[in-house]
């Protein structure tokens, strides 16, 4: 280029100084074959200078277009598959109408809290759908407040968590949304199968699907690590090493080896595990029934049992160190973690039986909702049942998922938590309590029962409970 310009430059010299002799149009024509020339000479002699260079460069810019055209396909062709999917998704949620539900619930604290996280993550999912939580203090609040307004079914939620029991008079009179279509439909619950047995067991009745599972729990065997390690002592897996490993903490030690969180789930446990169901059917002076009562007595005049009494729930006594082991909800995990605070190692073990209880709450749907309602809150509870949201909502509130795919999962099971690992043991056999009306107030009026036995070494376990059995029969007859 620079070859160029210098004979380009010389040229307009010559051309200026014979301005006045050379003006005619030969002369221009001449000009521009000169300049014409001197260009193409430059050309050829920097094209056979660089030849190996130029062409290095040329395959190498092809190649390096190929490439750049092959990635922005790729890109495109990414672009579009997203758009694609985001125009179906667009499409999935403009067909189904905008629809605002309302949820009752009597979550607090940091299970409140976990629910409004799952709420959020499935409205950016659906944002044609708004739910509207609305928290009515604790269960009791909730209970009540379902009764009165069902004076009022059009003020009724679209869903509500409720234990069965609360919801056998609202299916009496048609006021609960069978589920089972709208599960085994076209946009159901592919996966239905995967909700463990035990908890479909509870939501299900005469064949149909009335609710689907929430917050969940069973029972498990905590136990101070760190003192069983000493002793040489074996988890137990029945009643019967249950009493052995108690006494011998309690010899060594000089305290209660175990302790029951709830007495009403020790009696309809120990019945179900020897094939008795507290329903209405039984009889609470029969063989069964008295053995149980007398099974835990035993353990308190003894001192290698204890109840929770004043404390209400063992996890206090046993990070005191004033027990060795209890059983109680897996839920209570974060209870005993900021109990025990680091003083000894704990752990969790399945509940020392072939059967364990299950329990907590389900979500129910209300006839009252119009359609869109109906099928927007569907979506939503499949949501919460899903394995994503189980496994979520488990790992923030202690409660167990639903779901065996969800127990055995990964990022569930190897959690930092006590409970996880043991979690698929501990829901091989989870049993439901039976539900009849009346069947609640049964269970709360045991409890009540056996806390008032239990007080006393010297109760005749055969006649407290002759005494009770009229009040057990009424509790149904209600």
């Amino acid at each position: 280029d620079s070859v160029a310009s210098r004979g380009l430059g010389d040229v307009y010299k010559r051309q200026n100084i014979y301005k006045g002799d050379f003006m005619s149009k030969k002369f221009y024509s001449l000009l521009a074959t000169i300049m014409l020339s001197l260009a193409v000479l430059v050309g050829c002699g920097n094209q056979d200078a660089n030849t190996g260079t130029n062409e290095n460069t040329a395959e190498t810019a092809q190649t390096e277009n190929a490439e750049e055209a092959t990635e922005n396909k790729e890109n495109t062709e990414e672009k579009d598959v997203a758009k694609e999917e985001n125009t179906e998704k667009e499409a999935d949620s403009s067909t189904d109408e905008a629809a605002e539900i309302t949820f009752w619930h009597a979550m607090g604290g940091g299970q409140g809290e976990a629910l409004e996280k799952l709420v959020a993550e499935f409205e950016k999912e659906n944002p044609n759908i708004k739910v509207n939580l609305q928290n009515q203090g604790n269960y009791g609040d909730l209970n009540q407040i379902l009764v009165a307004t069902m004076q009022s079914p059009n003020d009724l939620p679209t869903i509500t968590q409720a234990y069965p029991d609360w919801m056998l008079q609202f299916e009496d009179a048609n006021l609960v949304t069978e589920l089972t279509d709208m599960v085994n439909g076209e946009n159901g619950i592919e996966d239905y199968e995967d909700i463990l047995e035990g908890v479909r067991q509870e939501i299900e009745k005469d064949g149909k699907i009335m609710g689907l599972p929430f917050n969940k729990s069973t029972e498990v065997f905590w136990y101070n690590k760190t003192l069983f390690d000493e002793l040489g002592l074996e988890v137990p897996t029945n009643y019967e090493e249950l009493v052995e490993v108690s006494k011998k903490i309690n010899e060594e030690k000089g305290i209660p080896g175990v302790g029951f969180d709830s007495l009403s789930n020790f009696y309809a446990t120990y019945l179900h595990n020897k094939g008795v169901e507290m329903d209405e059917n039984l009889d609470v002076t029969s063989d069964e029934s008295v053995e149980a009562v007398q099974y835990y007595l035993d353990g308190i005049k003894e001192g290698y049992f204890r109840i929770a009494g004043t404390d209400q729930y063992m996890s206090g006594p046993f990070a005191n160190e004033q027990v060795g082991a209890y059983i109680g909800s897996n839920a209570g995990e974060v209870y005993v973690k900021d109990g025990v605070d680091g003083k000894f190692e704990y752990a969790a073990a399945p509940y020392p039986a072939e059967s364990a209880v299950q329990q907590g709450t389900n979500i129910y749907m209300f006839d009252n909702a119009d359609d869109a309602q109906k099928k927007a809150a569907f979506k939503f509870l499949k949501f919460l049942t899903s394995k994503e949201s189980q496994i979520q909502f488990a790992l923030d509130t202690g409660y167990m998922p639903a779901r065996t795919s969800a127990i055995e999962d990964s990022t569930y099971s190897e959690s930092d938590s006590a409970i996880a690992p043991i979690l698929a043991d501990a829901t091989k056999n989870l049993y439901s309590r039976p539900l009849a009306p009346g069947s609640q107030q049964a269970y709360n009026d045991i409890g009540s029962v056996l806390e008032q036995i239990l007080s006393n070494t010297e109760a005749d376990v055969k006649a407290e409970l002759e005494a009770f059995a009229p009040q057990y029969k009424a509790d149904f007859a209600q």
